[in-house]
């Protein structure tokens, strides 16, 4: 069964199995080489806060270390590639070192105990318990506070992320992902004589320009108007529908999970509707036939509606850069609203038993929180999580990437990792959107699961 925990990684691969990270420091040393000649400056740039502070203007003992799960190529390693030529703390060099997302945690704890923790890592929000849990991040709540960083500084679902136990435990990575932004083809729309500069705004509306938009001929699909099982798979699509039309998937009062919440079936029965009205397995055969490597399905032309996230956006526009494209919020059903999005992405924290404390905290402001960074982040694709970022205020005058930032600030819910840190098994919502069993009994198996892993989460780790 396929196990889910925290959000979904929709960046490219991160470094192939095997890649060992003596391997990867060859390639590392090179950047923090070229890195090396422009750290030699008077401090921080001028854009991150607290540059007054006088530990800023100390040398580096040593070179930093920063844990990456994406490889070189990646929008997210160039990112934190292009924000750190910025960085200029005299005498520091900062090394990326490449580790597979499946493995970063345990690398991380393997070097903590040995006493050998890189300065710094990123990791995804929604496993910050589990992180914390294994005790391998530092907190930064004084640094934060004497820099004069503030909660209104940052999204209220980043927020949640932040500050749990009162300390504060990370800043924004290269990607603050607002899941989700919905896109749609506008010659699509126009096709089907609908409103290319209107997309839907309920669930209701998106059923019918669906079906409207979908055409087959001879019982062969020629566009698929959506896939609403396929929302970076079948546990983000739980989500994002979840809380689109009202659901909620843990109750914080009691402390467990809540896969049963009426409206959480009612999205996993739409899903599965659609599925069945389109017939899953020739859907699955129809986005196979018309693939394109390195190309989200929605960027082939060949569906008409689909929620996207900032860097498979680009890779569409890429594709084809005349593609007409229209965004707005993810529709809603009463009781939920259009427009709800969960903040997923990347962040960055300090590793526990570090010795470059003050280095790498102002290491993760650069990243986080400064003009250089965040533009850096904005320009190859990723959306700052820091609301005074001047890379919101560029991406705001983009006529889609606006909807990125409109959604960034509007975030509030989390990933379901963070709340359900033992996990759930995603994989029963998949066999009822194929008609394998059915929806009420496959999520009441999800939520009895879910307990008990949370349960022996709880057993086991003092968070």
């Amino acid at each position: 069964m396929t196990l889910f925990v925290g959000g979904h990684n929709a960046s490219r691969a991160a470094a192939p199995r095997g890649v060992t990270r003596r391997r990867l420091h060859g390639t590392a040393a090179t950047l923090a080489g070229g890195w090396a000649a422009a750290a030699c400056g008077a401090g921080p740039g001028s854009g991150t806060p607290g540059t007054a502070q006088t530990a800023q203007t100390s040398v580096c003992r040593s070179r930093l270390e920063m844990f990456v799960a994406a490889g070189p190529g990646t929008p997210r390693y160039e990112a934190y590639s292009d924000a750190l030529k910025s960085f200029t703390r005299p005498g520091c060099t900062i090394e990326l070192s490449v580790v597979p997302s499946a493995e970063l945690l345990a690398k991380i704890t393997t070097a903590v105990t040995g006493g050998t923790p890189p300065a710094i890592t990123e990791f995804a929000p929604g496993a910050l318990r589990s992180w914390l849990a294994s005790s391998v991040l530092a907190p930064l709540d004084d640094l934060f506070k004497r820099d004069k960083l503030s909660q209104n500084d940052f999204p209220a679902a980043l927020w949640k992320y932040m500050s749990v136990d009162n300390k504060v435990w990370l800043l924004p990575g290269a990607e603050a992902n607002a899941d989700f932004v919905l896109f749609w083809n506008k010659q699509h729309f126009r096709e089907a004589g609908l409103d290319p500069e209107k997309g839907p705004t309920t669930i209701a509306e998106l059923d019918t320009m669906a079906t409207r938009l979908t055409r087959e001929q001879g019982g062969q699909l020629e566009r698929l108007g959506m896939k609403p099982w396929d929302v970076y798979g079948i546990g983000n699509s739980t989500q994002g529908w979840g809380y689109a039309m009202g659901g909620s998937f843990y109750d914080e009062k009691k402390d467990e999970p809540t896969f049963t919440h009426p409206r959480v079936q009612r999205a996993v029965e739409w899903m599965g509707d659609w599925a069945k009205r389109l017939n899953y397995d020739r859907v699955q055969q129809f986005q196979t036939s018309v693939a394109v490597q390195g190309v989200p399905f929605f960027g082939t032309g060949r569906i008409s509606v689909a929620p996207l996230v900032s860097v498979h956006l680009r890779d569409a526009l890429k594709n084809d850069p005349d593609m007409q494209i229209g965004a707005g919020p993810m529709p809603g059903e009463a009781p939920g609203k259009p427009g709800a999005v969960a903040m997923g992405g990347w962040v960055v924290g300090a590793v526990a038993g570090g010795k470059q404390r003050d280095e790498g905290w102002d290491a993760l402001k650069h990243i986080g929180v400064s003009d250089e960074g965040t533009l850096a982040v904005a320009r190859r694709g990723g959306i700052p999580g820091y609301l005074k970022s001047p890379g919101l205020t560029e991406l705001s005058k983009d006529a889609l990437f606006k909807h990125y930032v409109d959604g960034v600030r509007r975030a509030e819910f989390t990933q379901l990792g963070f709340s359900l840190p033992g996990g759930w098994t995603s994989a029963l919502v998949q066999e009822a959107i194929e008609g394998k069993r059915s929806v009420r009994e496959a999520i009441e198996e999800v939520n009895r699961d879910a307990l008990q892993r949370y349960a022996d989460w709880k057993s086991k780790n003092k968070r």
